[in-house]
């Protein structure tokens, strides 16, 4: 069977072990448990890069964060260093990410022929005070983002779900379903 898609889902913090598919018994995960049944699960993963914005980076290039250059999350991916993405693009195959990114903006050449409500780095510049050391700076309204978590809807909540909703009318688009 020649391929026909190919659904790259990557989440941020999310411990392997908590979904149904993996045999977690209080956490309920329906979605993630049929499209692991229906394709590949890898249970050992390891990432180039602890730091978010360089793995994306990574991800993207098939390199090294030491040989691509994006180091930190000041230094959002550009399409600078070509990856796959460019690659396929130019074998006439239509690339498409919907939703979160944390490149450097969406006018770059990153590889996709279409970004439907991504997310980048603010500004183009990225988490800079982070790339401080020591002592790392106090991060201003941190009390008030901790007395904002816990249950119940956010930002992050609603931008979520808008993903989901735009992933899901592009494949009634398509007509397919994802195999």
């Amino acid at each position: 069977m020649d391929a026909q898609n190919l659904l790259i889902i990557m989440s941020d913090q999310h411990h392997p072990k908590l979904m149904g598919c993996a045999g977690h018994e209080m956490v309920k995960t329906p979605n993630l448990d049929a499209l692991a049944a229906r394709g590949t699960r890898f249970t050992s993963a390891y990432t180039s890069c602890p730091i978010c914005v360089p793995a994306r980076a990574s991800l993207m290039t098939g390199r090294y964060v030491h040989q691509d250059g994006y180091w930190d999350n000041a230094m959002g991916y550009d399409g600078a260093v070509p990856g796959w993405g460019h690659k396929l693009r130019r074998e006439g195959i239509p690339m498409e990410s919907i939703g979160k990114l944390h490149f450097s903006n969406e006018t770059d050449d990153t590889g996709f022929d279409r970004q439907t409500i991504p997310m980048h780095i603010k500004d183009g510049i990225g988490q800079v005070w982070g790339s401080v050391r020591e002592p790392l700076p106090a991060r201003e309204g941190a009390e008030r983002m901790v007395g904002y978590s816990g249950a119940g809807t956010s930002d992050y909540n609603r931008y979520d779900l808008a993903v989901t909703r735009q992933a899901d009318l592009r494949m009634a688009e398509k007509k397919e379903s994802i195999v």
